[in-house]
């Protein structure tokens, strides 16, 4: 790792309780950050994957996952049975309703244009 001996050079390091909090602490970080990072591009995602990708066990993963979750760093739901994670959070129904209604009426625009498209080829020929 690129600066460790200079990070470990600190006075704050010299002494062996203080190194173990402060490598636990960042090692905490990287956790958070990381699940950050995962909760960012992934709707839902296999807890074994999960664990996989982010090189942790898996117990040690939930723990971290849960304190975020209770703290409201991160949205998540866990279900241990199928150990799924799911980071996106609820949509109140006006919102899924304005979602749908828009993408019907791009469906409905497209449609249109493909019509004029096709008669206006018709015309042509």
């Amino acid at each position: 790792m690129v600066g460790q001996e200079e990070l470990e050079g600190i006075p704050v390091f010299s002494e062996a309780k203080l190194r173990e909090h402060w490598h636990e602490a960042f090692f905490v970080r990287i956790i958070q950050h990381n699940v950050r990072v995962v909760a960012l591009y992934y709707k839902r995602i296999q807890g074994s994957r999960l664990a996989q990708l982010l090189g942790l066990d898996p117990i040690r993963l939930e723990i971290e996952i849960a304190s975020m979750a209770s703290d409201g760093s991160v949205y998540v739901k866990i279900d241990r049975p199928r150990d799924i994670y799911r980071f996106e959070p609820p949509q109140s129904p006006e919102k899924v309703l304005t979602d749908w209604s828009t993408n019907i009426d791009q469906l409905l625009e497209l449609v249109e244009t493909t019509t004029h498209l096709i008669h206006k080829e018709k015309m042509t020929n």
